[in-house]
């Protein structure tokens, strides 16, 4: 009798864990920290600072979902934290069979950029997984300031462009398109190949060809 309480009380607080934010810093300035503390004690779920470094794969912000339990009221207040410093966060997945990831449990990463840092960019890249089809293969060539993009007929069209938090800029008129940097592989006719990858982090209503992400291959 005791050994079956037991277990049915131990199942109990199984079932009544709550999920549990992991949060992973770099870079951040006092004020940065204080503000990200301040913002993370008046969310609801329990968090924990790690002691880890930000992948170096990851862009400024990033939250890290298990595909078993996404929480999406929390997920959003998450992102509006990062938002509210000053970064446009990403949101990637995990499957259940990362420990730390499942049962609805977040990663956090937030990382500010170093005074060292500094972006390499290609210096061609070409338009792929545009919104509209007829737009993917523009090319688009990098100079030391502007993103100079040639557009189906021909027409070229030169924007400037920065790095901040993390993000590759394009400004456009008085609004801008905001990429992440990522180096996955791609499948090819001659095997999986390293890329460079920027993809686009938001939806602009004009012109529709920045709603393309920004990828070079290399086939070497």
């Amino acid at each position: 009798m005791n050994r079956m309480y037991i277990w049915c009380l131990l199942l109990l607080l199984v079932g009544c864990q709550q999920p549990t934010v992991y949060v992973y810093t770099e870079n951040l300035d006092a004020q940065q920290q204080a503000q990200l503390d301040l913002a993370l004690s008046a969310q609801r779920l329990p968090y924990k600072y790690t002691q880890l470094s930000v992948p170096r794969e990851f862009g400024g912000a990033t939250l890290m979902l298990s595909e078993d339990k996404i929480l999406t009221e929390q997920t959003e207040i998450l992102a509006g934290i990062m938002q509210r410093l000053g970064y446009q966060p990403e949101i990637k997945y995990t499957t259940a069979a990362n420990h730390f990831y499942n049962h609805g449990n977040i990663g956090f990463y937030l990382k500010a950029p170093s005074e060292e840092d500094e972006i390499s960019l290609p210096n061609r890249v070409f338009t792929t997984h545009c919104d509209e089809d007829k737009f993917n293969g523009l090319k688009v060539t990098f100079t030391e300031k502007h993103a100079e993009f040639v557009l189906p007929g021909g027409t070229p069209v030169s924007l400037k462009w920065d790095y901040l938090y993390g993000y590759l800029v394009i400004y456009y008129k008085n609004y801008s398109q905001t990429y992440s940097h990522s180096t996955p592989y791609v499948s090819t006719p001659f095997g999986e190949k390293p890329t460079d990858t920027y993809r686009y982090t938001i939806r602009v209503n004009q012109p529709s060809w920045l709603n393309c992400s920004l990828q070079i291959v290399y086939m070497d």
